[in-house]
């Protein structure tokens, strides 16, 4: 008589449809552990968890292994069953680690295809041999695409997106041209604030003008051409976003790219110094010509030594806690050695007193 298990098995398919030609199928993931199930424990229940479309490099990303694992750690589950390891993990040293965490957890882990079955024969030096082999496609292919994306940068080819006021036609070949409405609504916040506006004041007035923000027409854009766009998008203009348009070198026909890298494989990125980026000037048509821009930036520098700007200089306690009473804003931290502590509306701190009071 055969003892009766509680199974789970997962599938995962990869983002790298190349890497993944094998494994392609969740469905022949399925079929695979379903089949060695019913041979090798007939007598016990199986369910399935899967992940589409999610890297093996990172455990985070992927919902349908976190709420599995959230059981397997609470022992709703004696057996975890994949089809080979490469469904599991594909970076060494986190695939390890987290298949010691299930084994302290009391999980026993099959691998179909590896011939593994862990820890019932601990063959740690195999399963250590599997993890490694499986994280070179990642890397090497990391490597590759690292690569062609310099090359192509160094070209003047490599644009992954272009700024409000242009419009990408062609995703293929990254071609794009001058999305005129936006075009007007770009010259028009530097000539305010060449003028004397500063930030607030021109978020303000395209707010109030009704002018749609870069989300929303790029939200716009794409159910238009009939996609779904589930993307929260906000009806306010923001300091940030008329920050950013008013430092943006693109406006005036420069590519530059290579601002940012990534330190690691699914990592975040970070900035790179002006020295190593990679600029092209009079590569496009531009929206803002060259002396208005070179105006601005001269403002910019003026202003922001001639005027405070906000420097977290003391602990914030409860910033993330505190949220307008009005508005629902979270309250932010006024960080000025010439005041109390104290907080203040987020809608205030944006819009001043048209969206709400400091408090």
């Amino acid at each position: 008589m055969s003892i009766k298990y509680s199974i789970a098995g997962y599938c995962r398919i990869s983002v790298d449809e190349e890497m993944d030609r094998d494994n392609t199928s969740i469905e022949n993931q399925k079929a695979i552990i379903a089949d060695f199930v019913k041979r090798k424990f007939p007598d016990s229940t199986l369910d399935f968890y899967e992940d589409r479309d999610r890297s093996g490099y990172t455990f985070e990303q992927r919902e349908g292994y976190q709420e599995l694992r959230k059981k397997m750690l609470r022992s709703e589950y004696d057996i975890l069953i994949v089809k080979d390891f490469s469904r599991f993990s594909r970076r060494n040293s986190k695939g390890l680690v987290e298949l010691e965490d299930l084994r302290d957890a009391g999980m026993r882990i099959i691998s179909i295809g590896d011939n593994i079955d862990y820890p019932t024969y601990d063959d740690w030096t195999a399963i250590q041999f599997r993890f490694l082999i499986n994280e070179m496609p990642v890397t090497d292919t990391s490597k590759k695409v690292k690569s062609v994306i310099k090359r192509r940068q160094e070209e003047g080819k490599w644009i992954c997106a272009v700024p409000y006021g242009y419009v990408m036609i062609n995703n293929k070949t990254m071609q794009f041209e001058v999305d005129e409405p936006a075009a007007e609504v770009v010259r028009d916040i530097f000539d305010r604030y060449n003028s004397g506006w500063g930030y607030k004041k021109i978020a303000n007035y395209l707010t109030d003008k009704h002018i749609p923000t870069p989300r929303m027409c790029e939200k716009m854009r794409r159910e238009a051409k009939g996609e779904e766009c589930k993307r929260e998008v906000k009806q306010t203009w923001s300091i940030i976003t008329v920050s950013e348009i008013l430092q943006n070198d693109f406006y005036i026909g420069t590519l530059r790219q290579g601002k940012y890298r990534r330190k690691k494989i699914n990592g975040g990125e970070v900035k790179q110094d002006e020295t190593d980026h990679i600029v092209f000037e009079n590569n496009h048509t531009p929206i803002v010509d060259y002396k208005v821009f070179a105006l601005a930036q001269e403002q910019l520098k003026k202003r922001t030594t001639s005027h405070y700007r906000g420097v977290k200089k003391y602990d914030n306690v409860y910033s993330g806690y505190l949220f307008c009473g009005d508005c629902g804003s979270p309250m932010f931290a006024m960080s000025r050695n010439d005041l109390a502590p104290a907080y203040t509306c987020g809608t205030y701190h944006k819009r001043g007193t048209k969206g709400c009071t400091s408090h």
